[in-house]
């Protein structure tokens, strides 16, 4: 369990103006605060209201990033700028020292036929990309031009999400402001307009180029060997987990309100090792053992 502030190594890295990577993320346990942040998230947000879901993904890394790279002040703007690769890999850490490296789903398979409830189990640090040499983008040539790939960042998400419209509109936004070809930016209606070839070629090296974590799976459902296709969303994971643990959040700021009389404020600010670390004391005082 992630009880201290621990240094990670963000798999893309933030380039500044001068060209200067940083790309190691100091980050602290997460408190009462954030776990009921995250639990206050209902299931359908991400589908109702994606906005609210992006905002609460920059609004966590705000608050438990202490420093990344030399940057001794983390505010919204830093961890927008961050690819989405990388707010993910922080998602990740923050599940792990929660929870521990192991992820276990239960999927349905979706044979119609056979429709069997499979367990399938997941380890946090496969999923992560192994270190590589920094790299600001990916390059390619297409029958269109050279073209310059950048990972979408948070600020991207958001633009996408602000704008609304149509999926074809959004697809075509976000890939405007990711690709620059021939030295020159893509205006937000061309994409669609690119040969079926460039545009191939552009996502596929993005695809092999990225730096983001592995989060699309393909496994075998025991009973009829059917494929199940896994796509796991790190913060939409730890929020539902979270969610679901809620009670026990209100039940233990409850016992130590009620023992050591804090305020709610002061218990929310504790982190969960911190929290537990009474709640242990108290039991095995209450239970007459010597402490």
């Amino acid at each position: 369990m992630l009880g201290r502030a621990v240094t990670v190594d963000l798999p893309h890295g933030l380039f500044d103006a001068d060209g200067v990577c940083h790309r190691d993320a100091v980050l602290r346990a997460m408190t009462g605060n954030e776990e009921l942040m995250l639990a206050d998230l209902g299931p359908g947000d991400a589908e109702t209201d994606p906005r609210a879901v992006l905002g609460a993904v920059s609004a966590l890394l705000v608050s438990v990033v202490e420093r990344l790279g030399d940057y001794d002040r983390v505010d919204g703007e830093l961890v927008g700028a961050l690819t989405r690769g990388d707010r993910q890999a922080l998602v990740l850490h923050l599940r792990a020292g929660l929870y521990g490296d192991r992820i276990s789903l239960v999927v349905r398979c979706p044979n119609p036929a056979c429709a069997a409830l499979c367990d399938v189990d997941l380890q946090i640090s496969e999923l992560l990309p192994p270190p590589a040499a920094p790299r600001p983008h990916v390059a390619c040539d297409t029958p269109s031009g050279a073209a310059v790939i950048h990972e979408p960042t948070g600020a991207d998400d958001d633009a996408v999400a602000e704008r609304g419209g149509s999926r074809a509109e959004r697809v075509a936004l976000l890939w405007s402001r990711l690709v620059e070809l021939d030295g020159r930016r893509l205006a937000a209606d061309e994409w669609p307009a690119l040969p079926a070839a460039t545009r191939h070629a552009i996502a596929a090296a993005l695809a092999d180029g990225s730096r983001a974590p592995e989060l699309t799976f393909l496994a075998r459902c025991p009973t009829c060997v059917a494929h199940l296709e896994l796509v796991i969303d790190p913060f939409a994971l730890l929020a539902r987990e979270l969610r679901l643990g809620g009670d026990r959040l209100f039940a233990e700021v409850h016992a130590l309100a009620f023992h050591y009389h804090w305020s709610e404020t002061e218990i929310l600010a504790l982190p969960r090792p911190r929290r537990w670390r009474y709640l242990e004391l108290l039991g095995r005082e209450l239970e007459g053992r010597t402490l």
